[in-house]
């Protein structure tokens, strides 16, 4: 048996916001006229009740009885200033999507990223930070407003080595793809890990991206060495990206000397960048290469081609909505019209 009162007559009266707040500022005049009301008298007018009501006008029931229309006309301007308030249901953003551009990032995590080759503001850092700096900024550089936590196009995040994974699917909380990109680190400790594998990771993102309706599909794949692990070619994963329409943006990051890598227990050497390849990915896809040698060229690949891939035609976001004022309106009219009736009908002013 269900015990819980049917509270089905208050749907017409839920709301989610009101498109005129301000005006709810009016609702603390109601008490004061309620109290004003309550508590004036009428210089030589009595009210009293028609009929048999006279003899009763002197009981507490029949005290309770003359505030009732007070009482109505308080309820019927707070009901008709929230009317005029303007409450919404059903309040939903709504975004004009046609020019939303998707990309994904991928970055090596392998073990050649420990190179200390790269320095900000004169202290040696390794590559792998100094990328995931650049990258954070990228995703910041995406927002309509610093603060904001959500963008306009989708952002995803894959990693790779000698296997690549997804990080942090297409999204457009950037909060969580900039967690995905600190949280990013090199392991040693998993063989499926060492090597590079470019051709897995396009392929990777590629198969993320293919079935996207978003007008503009993009790749940002950033790598300092050469292709070495994985089953799919570079090339192959290229053309594959060109048969979906996806662009690939590739960046070869690392200075252009000879490098010791942390923890590897070998001399300087100089670490190869396949330019070759990296290049030919991008001119097959549309896109284009960068080499990054330093922190600012790299900070500068990023911003070029967030600059590039930037939305044409501003956003357009506007908000759907039903209006709710009508039951409160109507509420309101009622209770007003029932107070001024029911004056006159039980309490008419006798001088």
């Amino acid at each position: 048996m269900n015990l819980m009162p049917d509270l089905a007559f208050l749907q017409p009266f839920l709301f989610t916001d009101f498109l005129h707040p301000w005006l709810l500022v009016l609702l603390i005049f109601v008490p004061v006229l309620f109290l004003l009301e309550s508590t004036a008298g009428s210089p030589g007018v009595m009210s009293i009740s028609t009929g048999e009501g006279l003899s009763r006008m002197r009981s507490d029931r029949h005290r309770l009885l003359r505030r009732l229309p007070a009482v109505a006309r308080a309820l019927a301007l707070t009901l008709l200033i929230i009317a005029l308030a303007r409450p919404l249901t059903g309040l939903t953003p709504v975004r004009d999507e046609e020019s939303i551009i998707d990309i994904v990032m991928c970055i090596d995590v392998s073990g050649s990223m420990r190179a200390t080759d790269f320095s900000q503001r004169g202290e040696a850092r390794n590559r792998l930070d100094v990328v995931k700096d650049a990258a954070l900024s990228f995703v910041d550089g995406r927002k309509q407003r610093s603060a904001d936590r959500f963008g306009s196009d989708r952002i995803g995040l894959i990693l790779y080595a000698g296997m690549a994974w997804t990080q942090v699917p297409l999204t457009l909380d950037y909060e969580i793809v900039k967690r995905g990109v600190v949280s990013a680190h090199i392991d040693e400790s998993d063989p499926r890990k060492q090597g590079t594998a470019i051709g897995t990771a396009i392929g990777l993102a590629v198969s993320r991206l293919r079935h996207s309706e978003a007008e503009s599909k993009v790749i940002i794949l950033m790598t300092d060495g050469i292709n070495n692990r994985g089953e799919l070619d570079p090339i192959t994963a290229a053309n594959m990206a060109k048969e979906f329409g996806i662009r690939v943006y590739t960046i070869g990051a690392g200075a252009d000397v000879n490098v010791t890598i942390p923890g590897f227990g070998m001399p300087q050497a100089r670490m190869p960048i396949d330019e070759i390849s990296l290049k030919r990915i991008a001119e097959i896809t549309g896109a284009g290469f960068y080499r990054a040698t330093d922190e600012a060229s790299l900070q500068a690949a990023y911003d070029e081609i967030s600059r590039l891939e930037r939305t044409e035609i501003p956003i357009v976001e506007y908000y759907d909505y039903d209006e709710g004022f009508a039951p409160f309106a109507t509420a309101g009219a009622l209770l007003m019209a029932a107070s001024i009736f029911g004056r006159r009908i039980w309490f008419d002013p006798i001088p």
